[in-house]
């Protein structure tokens, strides 16, 4: 019988079992390097421990076991694959003396692999006595053989004789047990009897070197032990048949208990007792099995405490240690007995919901999981607050195999934590196909620049009045050769988040205005040229001296540069955003609201701030001639923006309706696919030239 709560109660005793044993016991990982061996083991090799450390347990006692399908594969059975090997191994002892050993292993799960426990005996002295003249009597081995229960079967009359150590292991007296046969299999568990009768058979053929099997025995009491049986054959007749049988019962009841507990810590997170990692993705796959041969689904839940970092630094861990047993138990409590709850690591859990026949089956169970982590969490006097958020992911539906069904199920709860937390979300295709390629965006963005992947592009505004280019817009450019054309929607956020944003506007800022002083130079003086502004860039305390000296070093004119910000800059409403934005005033440098007509606030702000230029957000264009409240809106802003002496521009311009309404309604500029889809240097140089060689032909004759 196993021990309550051994992880806890019985460590201590385990490692003194452990270390004080007769016999070597260790642990190697699969290249045979010793993780762990106990002092008796040094006794047996001679070795020290520092020197046994250093040392290849495989090449040491020159195993003959391969590891193979989670299992060890026999050398003389290829197609036998066991979880335990024994076998008689031949060393050399520190002191160049030869020996003898039976060493039994077993393969069991450690650390996202696998190690080796060997338990190792120094069979020499039981070999030379079960190897003594055949015809000694059964009772001078029982002298010789110390704590071990000794058996001697006689296989012609198929009847056993035991000693006395036989007997009161397993609380029997002498005469308890008949000495034949087929009733000792009778006391054998009824799941490993053909175990037993099979490995005997195998040894009597000769199919197997070595008889060593383990199997539970029947007490008087009517539990069960765990014993451990070994044997060689000591008597042939004429005819080289094996006629006598002569062995060890030793109880391992102790070993077993130590063999569970090792399984326990692979297998049991130790803070909450849940599956770990390993165990929870083994029984993912086999529910996965089970809904494929029922043809039901499996729904995998993926959860993440909410803020849980913030426990951990203000509280401690202590007190983060209570609030991750405390989820374990509400996750256990909100879910159904067949359900598996584990434990991946840190806050991270997963629930799998097996035998669902349809997706819809899984909601309840979610919202019951939301609202038992919406109470408060009761820990040392303290009333804590913790939501989680749930991705979910369906088996075979989102994933066929578990190791993306998971990552699908991760992804999902990201979902969640950015629709506000404390809430769940369905996996779908799009969700993971924009997640991996953020990430490949993320690992390319960092040497783009360095590699020079970068490049502008330039679209012309036009002047309403005269028709003609009066300046441009400068955009960014990305193409990277693995994944082609990355658009500034998919990587100027991504930009923003690692903090490269301040390298690629610096970049787009140089660039710019190194190309427009050309433009000056060369072809129109008055050329005017329009750089956007990320709202991270104002975090940057350098940032106004970036642009001061970057003007001042191309030589440039201050009053035809503009700067584009958005309202996003202004939301915060940070002193030292205000203070920018005034000394950028101070250059003369035009500063442009972007987008005007999407924020909330957009009025306000042209009184704070002082605005050149107004840029009309395209949503508004698009509807000018459909909707007359667009048409009507636009009109107010260009009114409202010439009142205040400030510039119009229109963005988006696509049809020559639009063209018309706004020039019918006063605007100064416009920008759109009308007049000029975005271009490069070339061609943009090219465009001004033939503006200025034939004013009449520049832009598209449709416009008149």
């Amino acid at each position: 019988m196993y021990l309550q709560n051994p992880i806890v109660k019985s460590e201590k005793l385990y490692k003194y079992l452990v270390e004080n044993a007769s016999f070597g016991v260790c642990i190697v990982d699969l290249a045979g390097q010793y993780i762990f061996f106990n002092e008796t083991l040094t006794v047996i090799t001679g070795y020290n421990a520092k020197e046994l450390s250093s040392m290849n347990h495989t090449q040491l006692f020159n195993t003959r076991y391969v590891v193979k399908n989670d299992g060890f594969q026999h050398p003389n059975q290829p197609d036998t694959i066991t979880p335990n090997f024994t076998e008689q191994v031949h060393y050399i002892r520190k002191n160049k003396t030869p020996d003898s050993l039976l060493m039994s292993s077993q393969l069991l799960p450690f650390e996202n692999s696998h190690c080796i426990v060997s338990t190792i005996h120094n069979n020499e002295e039981i070999t030379r006595i079960l190897s003594r003249n055949k015809n000694e009597h059964f009772n001078h081995i029982v002298k010789q053989v110390s704590n071990d229960g000794i058996w001697d079967w006689n296989i012609t009359k198929s009847t056993i004789d035991f000693d006395e150590r036989y007997y009161t292991m397993a609380g029997y007296s002498k005469g308890d047990l008949s000495n034949r046969v087929s009733q000792w299999y009778k006391k054998i568990h009824r799941n490993d009897v053909t175990s037993v009768i099979n490995h005997f058979k195998s040894y009597m053929a000769g199919e197997i070197d070595n008889y060593d099997i383990e199997f539970r025995f029947k007490r008087k009491d009517n539990s069960y032990m765990w014993i451990r049986q070994r044997g060689k054959i000591i008597e042939v007749d004429d005819n080289n048949k094996p006629i006598r049988f002569v062995g060890t019962h030793a109880d391992i009841d102790i070993q077993k208990e130590y063999e569970h507990e090792i399984i326990l810590q692979a297998h049991f997170d130790s803070l909450t007792f849940l599956p770990n990692r390993f165990l929870s993705l083994d029984r993912l796959s086999v529910t996965c099995e089970e809904a494929k041969r029922n043809n039901t689904l499996v729904g995998l839940l993926f959860l993440d405490l909410d803020d849980f970092k913030k426990i951990n630094d203000t509280l401690g861990h202590e007190t983060g240690d209570d609030v991750l047993i405390e989820a374990a138990e509400r996750l256990r409590s909100g879910v159904r007995n067949v359900d598996t709850v584990g434990r991946l690591g840190g806050d991270e859990f997963i629930v799998i919901l097996g035998g669902l026949n349809t997706a819809d089956e899984i909601q309840p169970i979610v919202e019951n999981l939301l609202k038992k982590f919406r109470k408060y969490f009761s820990i040392k006097n303290r009333e804590l607050k913790l939501t989680t958020s749930i991705g979910i992911a369906f088996y075979p539906t989102d994933a066929e195999d578990t190791s993306t069904l998971l990552r699908h199920a991760d992804s999902a709860m990201y979902d969640a934590k950015a629709n506000g937390r404390n809430t769940f979300s369905f996996y779908t295709k799009k969700m993971n196909t924009l997640a991996q390629r953020r990430l490949c965006i993320e690992e390319q963005l960092n040497e783009a620049l360095t590699r020079n992947e970068f490049s502008l592009a330039y679209q012309p505004k036009v002047d309403f009045s005269t028709q003609q280019i009066m300046g441009a817009e400068a955009l960014l450019r990305w193409y990277n050769p693995h994944l082609g054309i990355i658009t500034p929607d998919e990587f100027i956020p991504i930009a923003e988040h690692t903090g490269i944003i301040n390298q690629l506007g610096e970049f787009a800022l140089v660039e710019a205005l190194k190309q427009a002083k050309v433009w000056q130079n060369t072809i129109l003086s008055s050329f005017q040229i329009a750089i956007n502004l990320s709202p991270k860039q104002f975090r940057n305390p350098d940032f106004f001296n970036v642009i001061k000296a970057n003007i001042e070093a191309v030589g440039i004119s201050p009053q035809t540069v503009e700067l584009e910000i958005t309202e996003g800059v202004l939301l915060k409403g940070y002193n030292y955003i205000q203070d920018i934005l005034s000394n950028i005033n101070s250059l003369n440098v035009k500063l442009v609201m972007d987008d005007f007509g999407q924020g909330h606030s957009s009025l306000n702000y042209l009184r704070e701030y002082s605005f050149d230029v107004l840029k009309i957000d395209k949503d508004f264009i698009k509807q000018i001639n459909q909707s007359a409240k667009d048409k009507a809106l636009i009109h107010a802003m260009i009114s409202m923006s010439h009142a205040l002496g400030i510039k119009v521009i229109a963005e988006g311009i696509e049809e020559m309706e639009q063209w018309h309404a706004l020039k019918q309604l006063g605007c100064d500029y416009g920008q759109g696919y009308l007049l000029s889809k975005p271009i490069d240097n070339e061609a943009m140089t090219l465009m001004l030239k033939k503006q200025v060689s034939k004013p009449s032909s520049i832009l598209n004759s449709s416009i008149n």
